[in-house]
């Protein structure tokens, strides 16, 4: 029998992974123990997740550089990391992830992220930032390519 996964709590598993490891929390078994429950274990898509921190981590670079080109009025390194993660998951899931995904499903998801571990502004920033990159979507596909680690500024340990 397969097994029923849900990709809503696998967000929000990999939003509070990529918070961890934003403050340098590197053991991965420790954090999987503390986190995970039978109720919440049940349901996650491990091969997404995988797939998903992989994805963020050796692209930060790329990640780094939609931010300060759509919002660069934020500088990265005093944004706050509830701002960060839902604008890099959606970016993952749009640029990078193998399963093609609805761009506007994954802008939900990102700004139902926003708001359940962030704050109103948290929100409306995740979200303006979002329709921002979103109505540059088939530009920033092409430049995407050619980025490289700009300032070796890195967000996330592994």
């Amino acid at each position: 029998m397969n097994k029923i996964t849900s990709r809503k709590k696998s967000r929000k598993y990999l939003f509070q992974k990529l918070f961890s490891l934003a403050y340098n929390f590197t053991d991965k078994n420790d954090f999987n123990n503390s986190f995970m429950t039978d109720a919440y274990n049940d349901n996650l898509d491990e091969k997404y997740l995988e797939e998903m921190e992989k994805i963020i981590i050796e692209n930060q670079d790329k990640l780094i550089y939609i931010l300060q080109l759509y919002a660069p009025k934020f500088p990265i390194e005093k944004m706050d990391i509830t701002y960060i993660v839902p604008i890099f998951i959606w970016a993952s899931e749009m640029l990078f992830f193998s399963e093609e995904i609805p761009p506007k499903v994954s802008i939900n998801e990102a700004i139902i992220l926003s708001k359940k571990f962030g704050t109103d502004t948290t929100k409306k920033i995740v979200n303006w930032v979002l329709n921002k990159v979103y109505a540059n979507y088939d530009e920033l596909k092409i430049k995407i390519k050619t980025i490289k680690n700009i300032d070796n500024f890195e967000i996330f340990k592994n």
